[in-house]
């Protein structure tokens, strides 16, 4: 939060946040400036699931990193910000970048919220990921066990298999103890048991 412009070098300017885990700065921050506010959100069961896959760590691990995420957003979510829901597919909506545009009181016009989407798809990033070797000097940075691009953030393995409803794949037990754990998350968001 350090790193956001002031207002005066903001003036005519959108800025962008992306957050994954947030902090208690930032809710501060979103508390007193009350931005415009896009919650993406996703089973936190498959989440887990996909995170332990993706990052080669164990499923308590990944379960307990985003612990505290379900609960953030659990906060912002209660202030009636704009949710997209990972199963309902919100990044193949061609019409997304448009719609996010003007609720940000932009209007970019179909050729540019095309190309953004062309360039953000899924297929895109997993082209995007594939090139990593081929990205100019200075443009692979490390981040803790994460290797990205320094300019879109994408990662190697920035996009798994996508599959919705993978932790019914794991033993009944594991299925119980996921589902008991993310019960706050799950009853409000109506997902299944």
């Amino acid at each position: 939060i350090a790193d956001v412009p002031d207002a005066a070098a903001l003036a005519g300017r959108t800025l962008v946040l992306k957050s994954h885990h947030g902090s208690a700065e930032l809710d501060a921050w979103l508390e007193a400036a009350r931005p415009m506010i896009f919650l993406s959100m996703r089973d936190p069961r498959d989440a887990a699931i996909s995170m332990a896959q993706r990052f080669n760590a164990p499923l308590n691990q990944t379960v307990y990193w985003l612990a505290e995420d379900c609960n953030r957003l659990l906060r912002l979510a209660a202030q009636g910000h704009a949710l997209l829901r990972y199963e309902e597919w919100f990044f193949e909506d061609k019409a997304l970048p448009g719609r996010l545009a003007r609720a940000l009181g932009l209007n970019p016009g179909p050729a540019v919220t095309a190309a953004i989407f062309a360039r953000y798809s899924t297929e895109a990033v997993r082209c995007f990921m594939r090139n990593f070797p081929n990205l100019p000097p200075g443009r692979v940075v490390s981040s803790g066990r994460i290797v990205m691009d320094a300019v879109t953030q994408i990662h190697r393995t920035h996009v798994g298999d996508a599959r919705s409803g993978k932790w019914r794949d794991l033993p009944g037990p594991v299925q119980n103890e996921l589902t008991r754990f993310f019960r706050p998350f799950l009853d409000r968001f109506g997902y299944p048991e």
